[in-house]
């Protein structure tokens, strides 16, 4: 049997329960760092396909990984799941226009719940092609909380999970079918609390501090600084 003739057959066997999954964490809808569900569910079907599943990682509850070793464990490929909903996205499924069953609650606005589950998928076809066909290599499950909100994969990188991986695959829903070698730059979210001085503006407005300057000049000197950032491929 060719490779791909394998990794369809195992896909087809495992479907049913794969769709499931992916339906279960549409219905879940949990928001940035708040996957609980949606988590437990992924690392229960990773502990029942056979992979040793770690959670809480890098200081984060909902993040964990699955792994699956045969042989002497290399190489090493890393697969990205996520999970996470979006605030106000409810939505009936299977219906093209906005029609949400709640208004106002939290959905999956680009495939989220599609993600975690389609990246299970492929992990689970990596460890069934290494067992039956006794090559050496490691194949690990990496649950992402948070991709839309602060995120938790630089998070991730500084607690040194993918240290020891030798490349990472994700997916994405779209129009069109292809292998995309595309990049992004990288984000970290942040408030800012400007708090200013007041004083009288005719008679002593050189006594004043003003909070929307500050705010206006950060904001100008931040886009001046964009331009010089290169954009990594």
């Amino acid at each position: 049997m060719k490779t791909l003739e394998f990794i369809e057959k195992i896909i087809e066997e495992k479907s049913t329960r794969i769709i499931e999954a992916n339906d279960q964490i549409w219905e879940f809808a949990e928001l940035a760092y708040h996957e609980y569900q949606s988590a437990g569910l992924l690392c229960q079907f990773l502990k029942d396909e056979g992979f040793t599943v770690e959670t809480g990682l890098a200081g984060i509850p909902t993040c964990f990984q699955g792994t699956y070793s045969y042989g002497c464990g290399k190489p090493v490929v890393g697969i990205l799941g996520e999970y996470d909903a979006l605030s106000g996205l409810n939505q009936a499924a299977a219906c093209p226009s906005r029609q949400p069953i709640i208004q106002g609650a939290p959905g999956h606005g680009c495939g989220h719940s599609a993600l975690g589950a389609g990246a299970l998928a492929a992990a689970i076809a990596v460890k069934e092609y290494l067992k039956t066909f006794k090559k050496s290599g490691t194949v690990i499950y990496f649950g992402c909380p948070a991709e839309e909100g602060a995120g938790s994969k630089q998070f991730m990188a500084r607690a040194g999970l993918f240290d020891q991986v030798d490349f990472v695959y994700t997916w994405h829903p779209d129009s069109i079918n292809q292998v995309d070698n595309s990049h992004n730059n990288a984000i970290m979210g942040a408030n800012f609390h400007f708090k200013g001085l007041t004083s009288h503006a005719g008679s002593a407005p050189y006594l004043g501090r003003s909070a929307l300057d500050a705010a206006e000049l950060m904001s100008v000197g931040c886009n001046y600084l964009r331009g010089f950032f290169r954009n990594y491929p």
